[in-house]
């Protein structure tokens, strides 16, 4: 999400609180589902995992597990080595280009990525595309998208002069079975699926100019995100997901074809529009040193699972792989998560975590760098509840002096910056023992757990979760600060009026976010 985004989403959520469900007679509580998951794998069989209880999934979200053989995985630093990376791959494509991804901005990185996606369209590469209809309403990023498809690549998601909507709103006899406030938050970035040179990137980066660091004098949209990129025999597990949302999105589109079908049959006899863009000339050359850069490399075999999760179709199988590794965690487990407004079941296997004398740490944004103030209010507020754990006398006697959960929020700053240089915390990711990573698109919050269709990998390889381990330990903890009881006391009851209200009205809408 990003705070151009967020504040769409908001006003959408709003809107359509009707639309989404409660909880599902039958299905588990949280401290059902916890029990349910304990001493069990994320390798595991799907017998340890609940289903979904729709009798007509039969795709599901959760993919089988893949061996090292089948599966190759590299850490990718930062939004910069990121963007180089996938544009290492989008240019030594020779088969298919399949890209999903919230939010493709019309900026400086957006454009020269679609510059390259044309230029693949003109070689004869299958050039597919998924955006998230509401998250991509400015005029330049609705005109790029529009000069795309009329270099003939589809786009899911976007339909000229905002006909998505009729796609995105419950009408009925038009558009049934639409769900709006059920997004697709999905990010995959995937190259010649189905050969042997298949190769992808997936994590929480979307493809604007605050993912890729385009700008670092742009504080408020100079981020801090986490990718992973990906080869072996599951990228076709991504490349299924991919592909079932390409076909869901398509059937449920409805008059919105039949303009564009006008529009084209107009467009054969007067030419194409001409598509002028405005761009900074220095955002652009910085653009341009970053695509020289080296891709990624370092990719290490590992056994790995795929997971994705479809709320719209009763699927939790992200949520149940975030409880099985805290499960699974004997000394430590990190978690860095963008939005942590957490929901029983997390707040639950955090606290049995800490209780068993694992040493929890939780990184999300503080009130310096989040784009959305009302989340990190609500967030907030499940603070004093979850440092509580560290006065119970089991936690006290562990041998492990670290044991117990500790908050950390992100300043954008290290101790030697004067100000801050960095905006958000963009990332979702986790590691267990320094052995068990999981990296996705999925935030520890109740939008992501019941609203969201969302993406994640696990893999088991102790030199790549040792990358992502110093990572967060030694540069993004320094760039941050520990929340002590006596903040999370404060933040759960504010001392004024104004900001007890601000936090009560914010937590009305605790379950869209």
């Amino acid at each position: 999400m990003s705070s151009r985004s967020g504040k769409w989403l908001a006003a959408l959520a709003l809107l359509t609180v009707a639309c989404s469900s409660s909880r599902r007679t039958g299905e588990p509580t949280a401290r059902e589902l916890v029990a349910l998951m304990a001493g069990t794998s994320v390798f595991g069989p799907p017998s340890e995992f609940v289903a979904s209880d729709l009798p007509d999934v039969r795709a599901t979200g959760m993919f089988p597990v893949r061996s090292e053989a089948e599966c190759e995985i590299a850490v990718i630093a930062g939004g910069e080595d990121s963007f180089a990376t996938r544009m290492h791959m989008l240019k030594a494509a020779k088969h298919t280009i399949r890209i999903q991804t919230l939010a493709f901005t019309g900026d400086e990185s957006g454009l020269r990525v679609a510059e390259v996606l044309k230029q693949k369209k003109l070689e004869g590469v299958d050039v597919r595309l998924i955006i998230d209809g509401a998250s991509n309403p400015f005029l330049q990023t609705q005109w790029m998208y529009f000069d795309l498809k009329l270099h003939g690549i589809e786009i899911e998601g976007f339909e000229a002069l905002g006909l998505q909507l009729i796609n995105e709103i419950p009408i009925p006899f038009i558009s049934g079975g639409a769900t709006p406030n059920k997004r697709y938050h999905e990010k995959v970035w995937i190259i010649d699926a189905g050969t042997p040179n298949a190769q992808a990137v997936m994590g929480g980066l979307n493809v604007a100019n605050e993912y890729f660091r385009v700008d670092p004098a742009d504080v408020k949209h100079y981020w801090r995100d986490q990718d992973v990129a990906v080869r072996g025999a599951v990228v076709a597990d991504l490349t299924a997901m991919f592909d079932r949302n390409y076909k869901h999105l398509k059937g449920r589109r409805g008059p919105s074809d039949v303009a564009w079908g006008v529009a084209r049959a107009i467009l054969d006899k007067t030419g194409a529009v001409a598509t002028p863009f405005k761009q900074r000339d220095d955002l652009k050359a910085t653009v341009a040193a970053l695509e020289a850069r080296p891709p990624s490399s370092g990719f290490k075999p590992t056994r790995c699972r795929y997971f994705q999760s479809r709320p719209r179709l009763h699927e939790s199988y992200i949520l149940q792989a975030y409880l099985k590794l805290l499960d699974t965690a004997k000394h430590q487990i990190l978690i860095a998560n963008a939005y942590f407004v957490p929901t029983p079941a997390i707040k639950l296997a955090l606290q049995r975590a800490a209780l068993r004398c694992v040493r929890v740490v939780v990184l999300t944004n503080g009130a310096e760098t989040t784009d959305t103030p009302g989340m990190a209010l609500v967030g907030r507020g499940h603070y004093a509840d979850l440092l509580a754990v560290n006065a119970n006398t089991k936690v006290k006697a562990c041998p492990n002096r670290g044991a117990g959960i500790e908050i950390w929020e992100w300043q954008g700053k290290a101790p030697g910056d004067a100000k801050q240089t960095q905006g958000l915390l963009h990332s979702k990711f986790a590691v267990a023992d320094h052995r068990l990573s999981l990296v996705g698109s999925h935030n520890l919050d109740p939008r992501s757990e019941r609203l969201n269709s969302e993406n994640a990998i696990v893999f088991d390889n102790p030199e790549l979760s040792d990358r992502l381990a110093h990572t967060f330990l030694e540069k993004d903890l320094l760039s941050s600060r520990r929340i002590t009881p006596e903040e999370a006391a404060k933040f759960e009851k504010p001392e004024t009026i104004l900001k007890r209200f601000k936090k009560e009205l914010a937590g009305l809408f605790e379950s869209q976010m």
